[in-house]
């Protein structure tokens, strides 16, 4: 009797370890959880069970794959969807949620062509017009976009542009040049929406993730110092962020949080200065608080910053600094402007009620020269460094204020 009783009470906690692990095995499989924005997010999904196979790899076989991702992963778009009007996302950070989805239901470590099928499916199911192509055994995921990108490969189809979403992933090193990438299907969406690179819109970020930052500087003979607010997590939202026009760059708005720790303080402080004065001082912030370094060597290639990014970061260059300049005095002045583009810098002039120094005339209206990036000597407003003032220029983008 005893011998039984063991018998049926070591069956018994074989059962409940087989159901215990059959439960892990489904928990594995049936949903995954991710951190998106600073929020934790779970999805349910399922795994292809035979993945996907080399001969599905071209355009005559590709229908096998979108009936494979129709038949398992359809059902995740309207989770994304979800969320993507919860947070009111951008095209692009709604395309850095795909990525995030994507990574966790097939890695691109584990399975590279999977993980940009993946991707594809939920750019053309959500209404976009996703490309694959292939080229020396890569795969190159395009999107139609007409945003203006200047670092990474674009496509031309039937008078359509198309952008490459991941140069990256093949260190921006591919001979694009010398062969022409081959598309390997059509798109899903005839008449798609175009994806577009401008950030109007910041999502809300959660209080607890920001991080506590002092911006010290000195300013004719005076220490200032602004204490705000940063989200250290932003950078990895823009990590891939093209090169685009400078009126895309320099207006990607500041989150909320870093907004309301940085702006009503600024204009607090310059309340009892003129224009002039406050614009100065701006200058002087950007100049002397932040740290330059030249993209070349921090990243080997030209990156550009929002003004979010440049805040957060330790280092930026000329055209962050720019940048960042070009959107604090938008905040606290909301001034007429022009980017100025030298061979090898970039300024800002902006239209003050008495100009000062050197100034530039264009379409009627004069502006005053501001030079945000720190230099061997000290410039006030309207001063410029010499050998820029031989350089030949261009006006890159003019901002022009909207009154009300």
């Amino acid at each position: 009797m005893k011998i039984m009783r063991r018998v049926i009470t070591i069956c018994f906690f074989a059962f409940l370890g087989l159901i215990s692990a059959k439960a892990d095995a489904y928990a594995e499989t049936d949903g995954i959880r991710f951190s998106f924005l600073g929020k934790e997010y779970s999805i349910k999904t399922r795994e292809i069970p035979e993945g996907f196979t080399k001969n599905q790899n071209n355009a005559n076989n590709f229908s096998t794959t979108i009936k494979l991702l129709d038949t398992y992963w359809s059902e995740i778009i309207p989770e994304l969807s979800i969320i993507r009007n919860k947070l009111n996302l951008s095209d692009w950070h709604y395309y850095q949620l795909i990525r995030k989805v994507s990574q966790q239901i097939l890695s691109k470590e584990r399975d590279y062509w999977g993980y940009t099928y993946c991707k594809w499916f939920f750019l053309a199911r959500s209404g976009f017009r996703p490309l694959l192509c292939t080229i020396d055994n890569k795969l190159l995921l395009y999107i139609q976009s007409y945003s203006s990108i200047y670092n990474i490969p674009i496509k031309i189809i039937d008078e359509k542009q198309y952008v490459c979403l991941n140069y990256h992933d093949y260190n921006h090193d591919i001979p694009i040049e010398k062969n022409t990438p081959q598309p390997i299907q059509s798109s899903l969406v005839e008449n798609g929406d175009e994806f577009n690179y401008m950030i109007s819109t910041m999502p809300e970020l959660p209080e607890e993730k920001y991080v506590n930052k002092t911006i010290e500087f000195t300013y004719k003979g005076e220490t200032a110092k602004h204490d705000i607010k940063v989200f250290p997590e932003i950078k990895d939202y823009f990590i891939n962020y093209p090169v685009i026009d400078y009126r895309f760059q320099f207006n990607i708005p500041f989150s909320k949080l870093t907004y309301s720790s940085l702006i009503p303080s600024l204009q607090l402080k310059l309340k009892d200065k003129t224009k002039e004065e406050g614009v100065e001082y701006i200058m002087f912030l950007v100049r002397n608080a932040l740290g330059f370094e030249a993209d070349s060597l921090m990243y080997g290639r030209e990156k550009r910053f929002s003004p979010e990014e440049t805040l957060a970061s330790d280092w930026s260059d000329c055209e962050d600094h720019a940048g960042l300049f070009f959107s604090l005095v938008r905040e606290v002045y909301n001034l007429p402007m022009i980017v100025l583009s030298y061979p090898d810098h970039i300024n800002v002039a902006v239209n003050l009620e008495k100009s000062k120094g050197k100034t530039i005339m264009h379409n009627g209206k004069i502006y005053t020269v501001c030079e945000p990036t720190p230099q061997k000597k000290v410039l006030y407003l309207g001063q410029i460094e010499k050998k820029l003032s031989k350089q030949p220029y261009e006006v890159v983008y003019e901002y022009a204020p909207k009154r009300s």
